[in-house]
């Protein structure tokens, strides 16, 4: 795979394959579904789904739903496809001559899409577990389907014959698919083949509430330049003394690209995907996660003891303040401000894109001070432009009257750099330093009143 960094490396360190602008303003919800062959789907609107066979109580849909209900509301919200091997069907509906169809999806040898339908037509004896077992026998007859089929009571069940191969499955009106679940695949195997055919996406979380897939996302995050949340109602996380829970162990892991939230309805309520839609309407660098209102999530009423428990396990809350519910803490698992996170990767994405830019438009840029200066321009562009997003401090002045910049750079001249280096063709020695422009979350105020001042 092709990696910029092999001609233009940026490395910024925290001391308190880019992705496009729009990208770090997208969210990417991944869970177990069986409605498209591809491994990521792209919908304008949470109708999209239902129009594919998502059913309107599918944690998938329920996730983009929270993302949608935001405003502003995002332009688009991806899903990425965790495998799923089997498949159970039920009848809907028991009438006599009456066509019952599945059509299963699946990718031909030439890896085009392609599908069949699987039919039975009932009659007036017919019960729904023969109307399955109709449907089975029309598979099982196919020697080139891609599923075996089986019918146990009223239940009809699909799976692959070869493991992890993909396949969709679309029913008549008048059945129904029951169930589905996410196959043997790992977390990281599934998030491998999302970014292998799609990588323009900055926040993601997955459907699932359990802590062994919780922590596989963020150990498999950690090692990317991505932004991962969750969310957990275990009970656990409003005690301080709980090493169990996954808000202790998200901690214990020191993880910076993870945040989570305490969120009594976390089963049934995609919290994290509200608050990453809510942020991301704004550019990185001019937004906190903290003090943000929510629509279409419910709050939470906890007590101080409660509320410092997941605070020390730098944990997120929504919580009502009169009329008002917001959300409070704004940090990932290791304790850093998520705000500062998201800024940290677009800088270092901006940064890089600009200065590459320059190596693709110029015939060449040559080795002098003239040429290093070409390279400092865009360097300098960048910072300017995290000055203007908000991320960096603008330039200040201290109490005496003296300039307090927001950022400086130092760049070798030259004459400076060694013959081995120049040899090389690789120009180091590119230092800079930006001041944080933070945020206000709380404000303490002290006051007096006379009748003379």
């Amino acid at each position: 795979m092709n990696n910029i960094e092999r001609i233009v490396k940026v490395d910024i360190g925290l001391k308190t394959a880019p992705i496009s602008e729009q990208g770090f303003n997208t969210i990417l919800v991944a869970g177990p579904h069986v409605f498209s062959l591809a491994r990521v789907l792209s919908c304008s609107d949470p109708d999209d789904l239902l129009d594919d066979g998502f059913k309107d109580t599918d944690p998938i849909y329920r996730a983009v739903v929270q993302s949608f209900s935001q405003s502003p509301r995002p332009s688009a919200v991806k899903v990425g496809r965790r495998q799923v091997d089997g498949v159970s069907l039920t009848v809907a509906d028991v009438k006599p001559t009456v066509q019952y169809t599945v059509e299963i999806g699946y990718r031909d040898a030439q890896g085009n899409s392609a599908s069949k339908p699987y039919s039975y037509t009932s009659d007036a004896n017919d019960t729904a577990a023969d109307i399955l077992t109709g449907i089975a026998a029309a598979i099982t007859a196919d020697a080139e389907a891609v599923v075996t089929a089986s019918v146990a009571g009223s239940t009809l069940t699909l799976e692959n014959k070869i493991a992890g191969t993909p396949y969709t499955v679309k029913a008549s009106a008048n059945l129904a698919i029951a169930s589905y679940e996410a196959g043997a695949e790992t977390i990281a195997q599934t998030m491998a083949a999302i970014v292998n055919e799609d990588n323009d996406w900055y926040g993601w979380l997955i459907t699932s509430r359990t802590q062994a897939d919780i922590l596989a996302a963020a150990q498999w995050t950690e090692g990317t330049e991505k932004l991962f949340g969750t969310a957990i109602k275990e009970s656990g996380a409003l005690d301080l003394s709980s090493v169990a829970d996954t808000g202790y162990k998200l901690k214990e892991m020191n993880v910076f690209r993870t945040f989570w939230f305490y969120h009594r309805n976390a089963d049934t309520q995609y919290i994290e995907a509200a608050e990453m839609a809510k942020c991301f309407s704004y550019s990185p660098g001019a937004e906190t996660w903290s003090n943000k209102q929510l629509a279409g999530v419910t709050s939470d009423q906890l007590t101080g003891t409660q509320l410092n428990a997941v605070k020390a396990k730098n944990g997120n809350t929504f919580e009502s303040f009169g009329s008002v519910s917001i959300t409070q803490n704004g940090k990932v698992a290791a304790g850093e401000w998520i705000d500062v996170i998201r800024f940290r990767d677009w800088q270092k994405s901006d940064m890089q894109t600009k200065v590459f830019r320059q190596f693709v438009v110029n015939p060449k840029i040559p080795f002098t001070d003239g040429g290093i200066g070409i390279i400092q321009n865009e360097i300098l562009a960048s910072l300017k432009a995290g000055q203007a997003a908000g991320g960096i401090a603008p330039t200040e002045y201290d109490a005496e009257g003296n300039a307090v910049p927001g950022y400086s750079i130092q760049v070798p001249l030259s004459t400076e750099i060694g013959d081995n280096d120049k040899a090389n063709r690789v120009l180091k020695g590119i230092v800079w330093s930006a001041r944080l422009s933070g945020a206000i979350h709380a404000v303490e105020i002290s006051g007096s009143l006379s009748y003379s001042i």
